[in-house]
Formats: C-alpha cells, structure tokens, sequence
C-alpha cells in the first residue's frame, strides 16, 4: 500500500492541478484609476469599430443592445473619456477609442507574436543588417529583418515587436539605457550637397543631423520637397542631406559640378528586448562594426 506524506497532494490530485494548469491561458489587462480593462471587455469596442453599429456589434457578440451599451458605458468610465460616437451612419470609435485598440493590438502582437529573431533597420544600414541576418541563417537561427525608418523602429521596439533595431539618428539612442545594450556598429558621413537655399529631404537617413547643422551657422533653408529614395535626391535641382553608406549601398554618384561637405555620424545597433539569439547577432558583427558603449 502506498502513503503518501500528510498535506501533500495525492497523484491523481496532482494530475488534475497539471491539467488546470496546462489550460491557463494568459489575460491582458489594462489598468486605468478606475479600475481595470480586460481583453474580454475590449472585445465589445472592437466589435463596434468593426460592425459600425451598436446593434451589430451587440448581435455578433450575441448579447442585447442594452447589455452592450451598459458595458460601453462602464469602459468608457473606467477609461475617462468617449469611446465610442453617434454619427448619421451608426456608431464609430473616437480618437481616444481608437488608440486604445491600438494600444491592445500591441500587446497582443507582443505576447502572440513568433519567436524568430525580429530585427529593424534602415535603408541605411540594410545591408549590414543584411550580411548578418545571413550569418545568423547558417547558424539555423531564424531571424526575420523589417526595413523602415528610425521613428517607426523605435515605435515598433516600444511595442515589444523588434528585439534590435539599427538607428541612424543617435538622438534615438539617447531614449535608451546604455549599459552594454547600446552597441556602435559604424561611422559613416552625411554628405551635404549644397545647390542653394531650396532642399528636398530624404524619408530615411540622419537628415535632422544636417537640418540642426544649418540653424546651428544660422544659414537660410526652405524645404521644397519630400523624396523616398536617394535616386530622387540626385537627380532632384534641389540641395540635400544623404548618407555615403547609402550612396555605396545603391551604387549611385553626386555630380561633379555639386558643392559637397562631409558631416560624421554613428550608427547605433539598441537591444530591446532579451531575446535568447541577441549575443548570436552581435557575435556575427564583424570586429569593426561591434563596439558596446557604457
């Protein structure tokens, strides 16, 4: 006969804890002074965002109009503001409702989202980021690499949704604790080609390091255009800002005839998160292209 010791749970009370356990499931939660705002309650704001109708939205969810209303009305108390408004056409979020479905998206994508190495770069440093990302596939690391511009990597990277992110503009990487997750990966010029007072500025790149440096001398500028690639700069009868490395990358040349003045910079690659494959991105960084501050 087996005894089991007094207090301790018997095997088949313990099988049946495991099997409560294995059926948690986790549940976001917001909390507002008011108390707090779950998934489930959220889920009724964006059955009105979806359906543009109480009514709808109350028949999807299969409750009543009233019942819907109530719950909208107890969200929009614990959140302090209008969620929802009357329009001729139904029932449509205001801003407020709108950024708090944001709000959630992120967090769901952030608890949801895959395991692979999330990496975000520029136009800039595509390529280094690029060659590394090869590296880390050899390795059978899986890492996916989303191009776009410092703002919105730091956006994504608040979000939870990027575990590096290379950013042009070091005024970025002041918004981060150094303390070893900050790493130098390169330096690089921004090439200033001055063609007179009118300027088209480039979507990606450092372009506020050269905007400061002509209020810094107190030089007379006026934007003219907005462009998304360098081909556009070059060809433009405008003034400009462009990165050299970004000049190297797509293989294109300044006219001769251009007045050109050479401002450095630093690439900066920022950790975000604790990924288990961090340390495996930074080992694949060439020597010179590695370089931790703090």
């Amino acid at each position: 006969m087996k005894h089991g010791i007094a207090g301790e749970p018997s095997e088949s009370g313990a099988k049946a804890k495991r099997s409560e356990i294995s059926n948690l499931v986790p549940e976001i939660i917001l909390r507002t002074d008011e108390g707090h705002i779950t998934l489930r309650q959220l889920d009724i704001l964006r059955a009105v965002s979806m359906e543009r109708s109480q009514n709808r939205a109350a028949a999807k969810l299969k409750i009543s109009t009233a019942v819907l209303n109530r719950h909208l009305k107890e969200l929009e108390r614990r959140a302090k503001t209008d969620l929802v408004k009357t329009t001729r056409r139904g029932s449509e979020l205001t801003p407020e409702g709108k950024q708090l479905l944001r709000v959630l998206d992120a967090m769901c994508k952030r608890m949801t989202r895959q395991k692979e190495l999330t990496v975000g770069c520029t136009s800039v440093s595509q390529t280094i980021a690029e060659r590394i990302c090869s590296k880390l596939v050899l390795k059978k690391i899986k890492v996916r690499l989303i191009v776009t511009d410092d703002e919105t990597n730091v956006s994504m990277s608040s979000a939870g949704l990027l575990d590096i992110i290379f950013i042009d503009d070091p005024l970025f990487a002041y918004e981060y604790p150094k303390e070893g997750r900050v790493h130098e990966v390169t330096k690089d010029f921004l090439l200033h080609c001055s063609r007179g007072e009118s300027y088209a500025v480039l979507t990606s790149g450092p372009q506020r390091i050269g905007f400061d440096v002509l209020r810094q001398g107190k030089k007379r500028f006026e934007i003219k255009a907005t462009v998304f690639g360098p081909e556009e700069l070059v060809k433009s009868k405008y003034s400009f800002f462009v990165s050299k490395m970004l000049l190297s990358n797509r293989k294109l040349d300044i006219p001769a005839n251009t007045k050109i003045e050479r401002i450095p910079y630093t690439i900066y690659a920022v950790e975000t998160t604790d990924h288990a494959d961090i340390r495996s991105f930074f080992d694949c960084m060439a020597p010179e292209q590695y370089y931790p501050v703090g």
